[in-house]
């Protein structure tokens, strides 16, 4: 049986590189179509892409939160292992979705956010697997932004999973902007508005996803969220942290670590593909370059002390290091104006994208 194709509805315009996908129902699935309750009004979307354990101990904490009218999709970018076998036969009421290829989080996330509009969800939380929630965590993030009273993206305050106390996304209590408004928000509710977004945990409400449109899969991983604050932000839509939540965050398990040469690699391309976007301007390009260099220097000196200095930079990045010849790659591709997932490095076969 041919599987099943999702479009996404008309009032959603995709953005360049989003296009139509192919899926296959996972055995949750097997018996019956899942109808979404009069009272839901929350999807949660959490992709898994080889992190089994890291998806049931995600999924173990939604579980077990506090609010009500919740639904949880679990979207498979083709891993290698029957992960949805076991993802179903432990949490049989959560509907899993495999697709035939990797997606990126872009697209596989897009997945998630058409069946979320076509299905009359309120709101959608796009979810990382390597994450884990406390048990009032999308209630607070939900009373955040029924606070706001208009529709934006909410995030939760997120901390390091092996040290707790420890901040990675923690902006201050205090607004950015002080006027009276800003000023309530923050004292009553906790929710500070933030120039950014963060793609670990994201609650959209389906009437911006109406109105911005799908993520840009061209970026397949790192920044496709800060693309997406900025379309955002030009229809006069807000980002804000709701500082009464909190998730613990594994960070970039689906690479293996925090600094590899599959990350370097979407970081270059996907910064130069973001101020192409939003700031095409010489001020803009250099101001993204300017970033892109001191990023790179600061990679440079994990593996090569020597980068300190400009001259060892730049001999470092013309060097054969794994991070400096992935970083060669990426920018070497967005002049090529190949995007997606990462290809295998020239003279280098069978090393694809590691997530």
């Amino acid at each position: 049986m041919a599987p099943p194709e999702f479009v996404a509805p008309k009032s959603v315009t995709p953005e360049p590189g989003v296009g139509s996908w192919d899926a296959q129902r996972g055995p949750a699935l097997a018996q019956t179509q899942v109808e979404t309750p009069a009272a839901t009004r929350l999807l949660v979307v959490v992709l898994n892409y080889n992190g089994l354990d890291d998806t049931l101990a995600c999924l173990d904490s939604l579980r077990a939160q506090s609010c009500a009218g919740m639904a949880t999709l679990v979207i498979d970018n083709a891993s290698r292992a029957d992960d949805l076998g076991r993802i179903a036969e432990r949490f049989p009421q959560v509907e899993v979705i495999r697709l035939a290829e990797n997606r990126g989080w872009a697209g596989g996330n897009n997945v998630g956010l058409r069946l979320a509009l076509e299905r009359g969800f309120a709101q959608v939380c796009l979810l990382n697997n390597d994450t884990v929630l406390p048990p009032d965590t999308l209630g607070e993030m939900l009373a955040a932004a029924a606070a706001v009273g208009a529709p934006c993206m909410m995030m939760p305050l997120i901390h390091y999973f092996d040290d707790p106390e420890r901040a990675q996304v923690a902006p201050g209590p205090a607004p950015a902007t002080p006027d009276d408004a800003a000023r309530l928000l923050a004292e009553r509710h906790g929710v500070v508005e933030i120039s950014w977004a963060y793609g670990a945990c994201l609650l959209l409400p389906a009437e911006m996803v109406r109105r911005v449109g799908l993520l840009d899969e061209r970026f397949f991983l790192q920044l496709e969220e800060q693309d997406y604050y900025r379309r955002a932000r030009r229809l006069g839509l807000r980002s804000y942290c709701a500082r009464r939540a909190r998730i613990l965050h594994k960070e970039s398990a689906s690479f293996g670590a925090r600094v590899t040469p599959a990350k370097t690699y979407y970081q270059v391309r996907n910064s130069l593909l973001l101020a192409e976007k939003h700031d095409a301007t010489p001020a803009g390009v250099l101001r993204a370059l300017r970033e892109l260099l001191w990023l790179l220097r600061n990679q440079a000196a994990l593996s090569a002390p020597q980068a300190a200095t400009g001259l060892g930079f730049l001999r470092w990045l013309g060097s054969a290091d794994t991070l400096a010849r992935a970083a060669r790659q990426g920018a070497g591709d967005y002049l090529r104006r190949r995007f997606g997932p990462r290809p295998a490095e020239p003279g280098h076969a069978g090393r694809g994208h590691a997530a």
